[in-house]
């Protein structure tokens, strides 16, 4: 009995024995493929994440760049319909050269702009910027935009992709509706947007293989893409669609095989404020396998022996997840500090064209005011006795003539394309000077405050300009405290280091001088703020302000090489900070001079009057003649220099600076002066450009008087010259 124990025991023994190297076989089978499991669900967690980081970046970047294109479309209709605003269709088409010149001139900078179009209320064209004359027989009542303005009243459009008439080349049009004078039906303003154009900028953000980029309308027509297509509507049953429906301003989605291509993709968009247009980005999932599998491979050759040992497995992965929150909020970090930059750059580049077609606007306005002045003023001196009322009226005209120059010298302002007098001043005395000025204006609800720091330096600045941007400030505190309340005018010493300059486009580090206008009102919202230095954007009342103070002010205030930054808390007040560059080692501001008015210089110079205007320049050879100058005139850089030539006694060269042709004003008065070194040069234009004026500031030495021009101001000038 006891040896079948024995034996028995042996058995049971050996069973367990045998049992135990088989889970420890087991166990040492399982157990890596465990933890290579593992590993493999973290590492394609971290790929996934990862993806869906770059895909986010990238659709900010393509979000951004779609925005900003079509937001200078906005700029270019709403630009056409100002211009068109009080024309007919009849006079468009009796100066339809005219026109044509313009619209190419206002989409010459803009590459993405193909052709803009002004249809009748017919759908026949009446100008276009890149074909004259038109043909005839042309007509798209047709298109599904313009029934669209017709039919359903609809104010914008966005049209699918078609072939053009005129090309025969693929474009898609964003449109608005215009009205005639009389308010009824007038046409159609379109601007043709080649897609060819999204599908190189959308290139150069590719980053892998399998990287789509496209422009979606809400009813699902691509409209643009890259790889390119030809024109695809998505159906109703695609995940695009179905997710929109859900999710319509941005989201996410995936599909196991693409509608266009079948290739399964995770998709992000993003909607146009204000358009039914969504941006949307694809990353192809075989990419993200592809990386997954390259990393666990690497797991294979490196990370095997690593897992004989549990213990150091351990400290690894511990290791790595403290590596993993590090890193996580490092980028946190950077996506913020990436996002603040590029939305100052998207705003810095929104305001540079901007400003551009401003700067157009008010040149062709000035030349348009010149005329208009000049024939006023010369009709009341050729008036004799004139009656109560035709004096009434010319005076009418006149004030508005000086108003709308008011206008477009703000517009200049903005545009950074005003002549400038910078001087080395005292902010701390320009600003006491200003109080009893600011008392007046702001009334007696407004508590005025002053605090001027000791020892503050001198700097940059045009005095006038200066104190109508302080005073513009000023105004807009006190309307933003309609009960009354404190404004507060700060002056102090600054210094803009690198990180500020880096977080703030257009910044440039140094020493600045600071003068800060504070006041207790409403505050602005986030929304408003972002909006305030664009022109005419104003939150008052209409009829209560034109929107071009703080754009003027911001204009001003970047001309000198200064900053303009705006601190808001709502229903707390608002402190505007202006940042003026420190003047070193410049003398003190000179004292302001006064100029007695001339109205007559008696016996004139011989001028030549260059000026390619018909209209300008038959008022300014008329001033000068009343002037008692005898007057030679040219249109042109060529045509004057013959005039020159064939005219020994010519003593004043009064010129326009944007001639046409290859020679400008500027190239004209160096070749004349070349020939003639006694000849005198007085320049005009509508605005300063770098012919005349270096970042804004007047050459020494240089003649000038701004359009439009009275014949009192012209006769100032020319007895200023020594005539």
């Amino acid at each position: 009995m006891r040896r079948l124990l024995k034996g028995r025991t042996w058995r049971i023994r050996g069973n367990n024995a045998a049992e135990a190297s088989m889970v420890v076989a087991v166990a040492a089978l399982v157990l890596p493929l465990l933890l290579f499991a593992g590993a493999g669900a973290i590492t394609y967690r971290e790929t996934r994440q990862q993806a869906d980081e770059r895909m986010a970046r990238t659709l900010d970047l393509l979000y951004t760049s779609v925005r900003t294109t079509f937001e200078s479309e906005y700029l270019v209709a709403a630009n056409v319909t100002e211009m068109l605003a009080d024309v007919g269709n009849a006079e468009i088409r009796s100066n339809e050269q005219r026109i044509h010149e313009r619209l190419a001139r206002l989409i010459a900078p803009l590459p993405q702009v193909e052709n803009v179009w002004v249809l009748d209320e017919q759908g026949a064209p009446l100008v276009t910027a890149r074909t004259y004359p038109l043909p005839a027989g042309l007509n798209y009542s047709d298109r599904a935009y313009f029934i669209a303005h017709r039919d359903s009243g609809a104010q914008r459009s966005v049209s699918q992709p078609t072939r053009g008439r005129l090309t025969d080349l693929e474009y898609f049009q964003y449109s608005e509706r215009r009205l005639q004078p009389d308010g009824s039906f007038g046409g159609v303003v379109v601007v043709s947007i080649s897609p060819a154009y999204f599908s190189n900028q959308f290139s150069r953000a590719s980053d892998a293989k399998g990287f789509t980029a496209s422009i979606i309308r809400a009813d699902g027509q691509i409209l643009a893409r890259y790889p390119a297509v030809g024109p695809t509507m998505l159906g109703p049953a695609t995940g695009f669609m179905r997710t929109i429906a859900r999710l319509p301003q941005e989201g996410r989605y995936g599909v196991d095989a693409g509608a266009v291509d079948g290739i399964g993709r995770t998709f992000v968009y993003r909607k146009l404020p204000e358009l039914p247009i969504y941006v949307v980005h694809g990353y192809a999932n075989q990419t993200i396998r592809d990386a997954w599998l390259a990393r666990m491979g690497s797991h294979l050759i490196f990370g095997v022996p690593a897992t004989l040992c549990l213990f150091m497995l351990a400290v690894l992965a511990a290791r790595r997840a403290v590596q993993e929150n590090s890193a996580l909020a490092q980028l946190r970090e950077e996506q913020v500090r990436r996002a603040s930059v590029e939305e100052s750059l998207r705003q810095a580049q929104k305001m540079n064209a901007v400003g551009q077609l401003t700067a157009g606007i008010a040149h062709d306005f000035n030349n348009l005011l010149t005329g208009i002045g000049g024939a006023l003023e010369m009709i009341r001196r050729r008036t004799i006795q004139p009656s109560p009322d035709v004096e009434r009226f010319i005076e009418l005209g006149r004030n508005g003539v000086a108003r709308a120059a008011t206008l477009t010298q703000r517009l200049l302002a903005f545009s950074r394309q005003q002549p400038l007098q910078i001087e080395a001043i005292d902010a701390n005395r320009l600003v006491a000077g200003m109080s009893e000025l600011l008392r007046r204006t702001l009334g007696e609800k407004v508590r005025i405050e002053t605090v001027l720091a000791g020892g503050l330096w001198r700097a940059k600045a045009d005095v006038a300009q200066l104190e109508s941007a302080i005073l513009n400030l000023a105004i807009n505190g006190r309307d933003a405290m309609p009960e009354g309340g404190a404004l507060t005018i700060e002056t102090a010493n600054a210094h803009l280091d690198d990180a500020y300059a880096a977080a703030n486009v257009e910044v440039t580090p140094g020493q600045y001088v600071l003068i800060a206008v504070s006041d207790t009102g409403t505050g602005m919202e986030p929304e408003v703020i972002a909006r305030a230095f664009e022109p005419f954007f104003t939150t008052k009342q209409r009829g209560q302000g034109t929107g071009l103070g703080l754009s003027m002010t911001f204009g001003y205030v970047k001309q000198v090489g200064g900053h303009l930054k705006i601190y808001s808390e709502v229903g707390h007040g608002t402190t505007m900070k202006l940042y003026l560059p420190r003047a070193l080692g410049e003398a003190d501001a000179a004292a302001e001079k006064t100029v007695p008015p001339v109205e007559r210089v008696g016996k004139g110079p011989v001028a030549l009057v260059v000026e390619d205007d018909p209209v300008v320049r038959e008022f300014a050879v008329s001033a000068c003649r009343e002037l008692g100058c005898t007057v030679h005139q040219a249109g042109s850089g060529a045509e004057a220099l013959a005039v020159l030539e064939g005219n020994a006694d010519i003593a004043l060269l009064f010129t326009d600076i944007g001639l046409p042709g290859t020679m400008n004003g500027r190239q004209l008065a160096d070749a004349a002066v070349a020939r003639r070194p006694e000849l005198k040069v007085l320049f005009t234009t509508g605005y300063t450009a770098n012919a005349i004026v270096h970042h804004g500031m007047l050459d020494p030495g240089v003649n000038f008087i701004g359009k439009p021009f009275s014949i009192s101001a012209l006769a100032a000038k020319i007895k200023g010259m020594g005539f």
